[in-house]
């Protein structure tokens, strides 16, 4: 089993103030439709309001072939909403608005050797998640499942803050990290991918997989450094394009028994990653359709 945890959002999308889609929406949501789309088996871990956006959100996921037996619901709060805002590039920047109980639900799962678990973004930096998040990931550490983190930093992180010290306390459970350019100059103030591995390194951590927006994609293992060319397109909307990355790269380490720190393993799997990306940022959609995924068949 594929474990995706984090938040939940309806993602309102709006160009020049102009709404252009109403999507389901979070990180790991979007991470766990495009791998089912793929033909995995997907679990979110989450948590909705009891209101119409919430009931929209398990309906559209029960429909994805997603598993929803982790995703509470919060029967006194509301859905959390995210405002995106496409410019000129059709790159978004966010606004949420939340209402969420104090301490987030804890989900007991019984973890398994071969499970895979993905963890990401402000979830994975919150106070209030923290004792939910901790109890799965000491679970598949204890069982040596494969722990999969993606920062996804928006802003500053300062060495003083309790967020640094969560963030530094994800490393340790995590095997891959896969960060953006913008993640590492946010956190470590560089993005030199290089030295990034050195600092990742000290934490356990064996895979980073480093992207930078249009440009290459770089790999580095303890066996070898890779650099990965990123076609050129003309995105319609980049929202889930990280996310489904991510998939890609889940969907190949599901797929097929390599050794995910050699490079046979991921001159397949970042070329099938970036296709992923490529089409989710073709449409307004933050996951891969049952067309796209037609169209990725031919890759594997």
């Amino acid at each position: 089993m594929i474990y995706t945890i984090g938040e939940t959002v309806l993602d309102i999308i709006l160009k020049n103030m102009q709404p252009r889609a109403v999507k389901a929406g979070g990180s790991a949501l979007n991470s766990s439709v495009s791998l089912a789309q793929l033909g995995n088996a997907v679990s979110f871990i989450s948590e909705i309001g009891n209101d119409e956006p919430g009931t929209f959100i398990i309906d559209f996921l029960q429909r994805n072939n997603v598993h929803c037996l982790y995703v509470h619901k919060n029967v006194s709060h509301k859905t959390s909403i995210s405002m995106a805002f496409l410019n000129e590039y059709n790159d978004a920047t966010y606004q949420f608005y939340k209402d969420l109980p104090e301490i987030a639900p804890v989900s007991r799962i019984a973890m398994q050797h071969n499970d895979i678990v993905l963890f990401s973004s402000s979830y994975a930096l919150a106070q209030r998640n923290r004792a939910s998040l901790l109890a799965i990931l000491y679970q598949a550490k204890q069982h040596k499942s494969l722990c999969i983190y993606d920062p996804n930093i928006r802003k500053t992180m300062s060495r003083n803050g309790v967020e640094y010290d969560f963030f530094c306390e994800n490393l340790s459970y995590a095997n891959i990290v896969r960060a953006s350019d913008e993640d590492c100059i946010h956190v470590f103030g560089t993005n030199n991918g290089a030295d990034v591995y050195k600092k990742l390194r000290e934490y356990g951590v064996s895979v980073f997989v480093y992207t930078q927006n249009k440009f290459e994609v770089e790999v580095y293992t303890p066996q070898f450094v890779g650099s990965y060319t990123v076609p050129e397109i003309i995105p319609i909307s980049t929202i889930g394009a990280g996310d489904t990355f991510n998939a890609g790269i889940i969907h190949c380490l599901q797929q097929r028994n390599q050794n995910y720190v050699l490079r046979s393993f991921w001159d397949t799997a970042i070329p099938f990653a970036i296709s992923c990306s490529a089409a989710v940022c073709l449409s307004y959609d933050n996951y891969l359709s049952s067309a796209d995924v037609e169209k990725l068949q031919n890759l594997m």
